[in-house]
């Protein structure tokens, strides 16, 4: 009887003391929040004056990063080699000297650009040849170029476009190529020159000495027909056309208007 009791009793203090605590846990919160508002309100506007501090000790976290950044890009610039000097051997140059020079603007992604070939040859060698099978003697082809590189992603180095004005020019002799109506033989001579407007994509890579590969096209492409002046013996004169051999192996693609070059030199 007396251990049902207290057990009894026992029971409803712990009913009640759950409540109790029930109570409490939803009470709690809602007075911690009115007893916190006041200091929060204070903290905030104490923040409020603190707010400039803040933005500062910002700025100096991301000042490091920036610098770091310029360091980099003033790091680049300083490492340009300005002025480079070397060989291209391609089309339609043949083999030229180049000559490059990075201009001190645009982060020195802007350079100026030059080659020049005067090659002498023969077609038994190396050279134009006509359809006919006549032989051209004395053959001079001479390359000039000139022009601006862009550098698009880092300062005088990497992938580059370009444009360009070009001129090539072939002189040459032709012995006993025709004969006029009078029976009198007549040599023909060769001088013609051509100007293009190029594009052109390539890129410079290396340091002290650089390897430079180039493609691109040429708008007014050598012609595969040309003026020469025949000079008979009995004095006379008269303008022809000389067909060349535009199925003539590796020369073909200067007359389709192809730019395709490999170069190598020093830069310094």
């Amino acid at each position: 009887m007396y251990s049902f009791s207290l057990l009894m009793i026992y029971s409803i203090i712990e009913i009640k003391c759950s409540e109790a605590c029930l109570e409490i846990k939803l009470y709690f919160p809602i007075i911690m929040l009115r007893e916190l508002a006041p200091k929060l309100f204070t903290n905030f506007l104490t923040m409020k004056n603190f707010l400039p501090l803040i933005l500062i000790v910002f700025a100096l976290m991301i000042s490091p990063a920036s610098f770091a950044q310029q360091m980099q890009t003033q790091n680049e610039f300083e490492d340009v080699r300005p002025f480079r000097i070397g060989l291209k051997s391609g089309i339609p140059n043949l083999l030229s000297a180049n000559l490059e020079y990075v201009l001190p603007v645009l982060n020195r992604k802007l350079a100026l650009s030059a080659d020049y070939s005067k090659l002498n040859m023969d077609g038994e060698d190396f050279g134009f040849e006509t359809e006919e099978g006549t032989e051209i003697m004395e053959q001079e082809f001479k390359y000039f170029e000139a022009g601006i590189h862009y550098y698009l992603f880092k300062p005088g180095k990497g992938l580059y476009a370009g444009v360009a004005y070009a001129n090539y020019s072939l002189n040459g002799n032709l012995p006993n190529y025709d004969e006029n109506q009078n029976g009198s033989s007549g040599d023909g001579y060769l001088d013609f020159s051509n100007n293009s407007m190029n594009i052109k994509v390539g890129a410079k890579w290396g340091g002290l000495f650089y390897f430079r590969p180039e493609v691109g096209y040429a708008f007014n492409p050598f012609p595969s027909s040309l003026p020469i002046r025949v000079e008979y013996e009995d004095g006379t004169t008269e303008n022809q056309e000389l067909s060349l051999d535009a199925d003539s192996g590796f020369l073909d693609m200067i007359y389709k208007g192809l730019i395709l070059n490999i170069g190598i030199g020093f830069s310094f």
